[in-house]
Order: C-alpha cells, then sequence, then structure tokens
C-alpha cells in the first residue's frame, strides 16, 4: 500500500493545491445515478476530481485545515489486530507515530520536510524516536523512523485518499462508469503517479457516486500484484472541523476491517503535541 505527498509548509500546501486546481471544468446541473453518463464539458477525470473535493469541504477548507489526528485501526475476525495514532501539522512537516507492539509504547516524531537517504532503508525522514522510555539512536534511531515514514505513506492514504488526486504527480484518467456489486453505475477515476512518489508503485480507481459527489469505494492495482485488489467501500461519511471524513472502510462482500477513532481535523494545533515525552 502507498502513498501520500510528505507535506509542506503552509506555502507549499496552497501553492501545490492551487496549482493543481482545474478551473477550466464548466459548471453542470446535478447528475443522478439513474442516469451517470458524463454530460457535456464534465466528462474528464479533472471536473470528477473537482466534485469530490467540492464534496469533501472544498479546496479551500481543505488548505485551511492544518493539523489532522486519528487512530487507524484494523480489525481481523472480531478482534483488534492494528492499533496507530497519528498527528500531522500539514503546514510545517511535524508528524507523530505512536503504537503498541511487544508489549512496548513506541514513538517516533519527524519531520516530512527534512528527508535524507539513508543506506539500505532509503528516504527516511528527520526525527527522533523511543520504544519505552528509552530513546534510540544510530541505526536503529534510522530504522525507527523509516517505519514511521512508511506507516504514515500507508495510513494516511487509507485516511486521506480523496483529498488528494490533484497533488503534484498524481495522474488522472477518467475510464467512463462502472457497475459494482450495489448494482448502482459510478464514476470510474483511474489514479496513476510518477515513478518514486511514495514507496509503491501502484495504481487506484477511485469511483465516485453521481447523486454525492463523494468517492464512494475505491480499488487498487499493488505493484507487486498481478490483479486489482478488491473494491474497498468508504462509509460513515461525517463532518470533521472543515472537512468531511469517511470514518469505516468495508471490503466489498466481507464487512468491515479498517476504520477511524479520534479523528481531528482543525485549523490550529494543540500545544505540546509534537513535544518529545518528559524525563
Amino acid at each position: 500500500m502507498r502513498r501520500a505527498s510528505s507535506g509542506s509548509t503552509r506555502a507549499g500546501v496552497l501553492a501545490a493545491s492551487l496549482a493543481a486546481s482545474v478551473a477550466a471544468c464548466t459548471a453542470a446541473p446535478e447528475e443522478r445515478a439513474a442516469n451517470p453518463e458524463p454530460i457535456l464539458g464534465a466528462d474528464t477525470a479533472a471536473y470528477y476530481a473537482e466534485r469530490v473535493m467540492g464534496a469533501l469541504g472544498g479546496r479551500e477548507a481543505w488548505n485551511r485545515t492544518r493539523y489532522l489526528s486519528y487512530r487507524w485501526l484494523v480489525e481481523r475476525d472480531g478482534a483488534v489486530v492494528a492499533d496507530r495514532e497519528h498527528s500531522w501539522d500539514r503546514y510545517d512537516g511535524r508528524y507523530r507515530v505512536a503504537f503498541e507492539q511487544a508489549d512496548a509504547a513506541h514513538l517516533t516524531l519527524f519531520n516530512l520536510n527534512e528527508m535524507r537517504d539513508v543506506p539500505e532503508l532509503g528516504r527516511v525522514p528527520s526525527g527522533r524516536a523511543w520504544i519505552g522510555e528509552t530513546e534510540l539512536e544510530g541505526a536503529a534511531r534510522d530504522s525507527a523512523l523509516r517505519r514511521g515514514y512508511t506507516v504514515f505513506v500507508n495510513d494516511s492514504y487509507w485516511a486521506l485518499m480523496p483529498f488528494k488526486w490533484s497533488d503534484p504527480g498524481v495522474h488522472l484518467d477518467y475510464e467512463g462508469t462502472r457497475t459494482l456489486s450495489d448494482g448502482r453505475p459510478y464514476h470510474a477515476v483511474r489514479l496513476s503517479f510518477d515513478q518514486g512518489l511514495g514507496v509503491t508503485e501502484d495504481v487506484y480507481w477511485g469511483f465516485v457516486d453521481s447523486d454525492t459527489g463523494r468517492m464512494a469505494a475505491w480499488q487498487y492495482h499493488l505493484g507487486r500484484s498481478e490483479e486489482p485488489g478488491d473494491v474497498i467501500w468508504w462509509t460513515d461519511w461525517e463532518p470533521t472541523g472543515p472537512i468531511q471524513f469517511s470514518m469505516t472502510r468495508v471490503r466489498d462482500g466481507a464487512g468491515r476491517f479498517i476504520y477511524f477513532e479520534d479523528v481531528v481535523a482543525a485549523e490550529t494545533v494543540p500545544p505540546g503535541r509534537f513535544d518529545p515525552p518528559g524525563p
């Protein structure tokens, strides 16, 4: 699983978002699920990207969202098998990942704007790492930071992918409509990525609901796989700060397996959130 762009300064975030905005799409009447064919002036991936962003609260609301925090949980056979806490200052690039493993607390604090190449590890952010009360140093620290970065890439894409269709290095192609397992047709947009963006080479399809404008589901083809993966439904949309956030991921025909708790989207950063632990 991939990918989310690595954060930037506030000015960089705003500039990238504005540069990627598509102003050429003409206004169009609301489409209905019973007649999902693209309408004149709207049969482009850029149009559906803007519809999705509008349904999420709009580009201006996303740009105002400086701070994001959530718990990313994976459920298997009724048991929680992963529970990771994320906090992100999108303007300054500060990031915090915390989780429990082998009865020990793991914490990494790093900056997505300060990446370096480490032999045998690849791209590693600058930062600090702890297991329990012990701060890691040297190779152990770098390994923990690399893991924290890959956790950021994976989990944040599961959380935020519909917000990122216009990120630099993302390429969109409209593929018409596809009827999914609920019997309804959805507008299919294919997302591919510049080489080196993220940590794997994958392709995604986002399925846009004609009624709501939301991305109702996605499907992905992992770079290491020969066949596309299952369709995953994005459900339980809730207003969260300035934006809309989907709280649950449901595998087609198999029920919930990823969900989010303690979700915060705010225009300010809570004091001390990215401070190192006390002595």
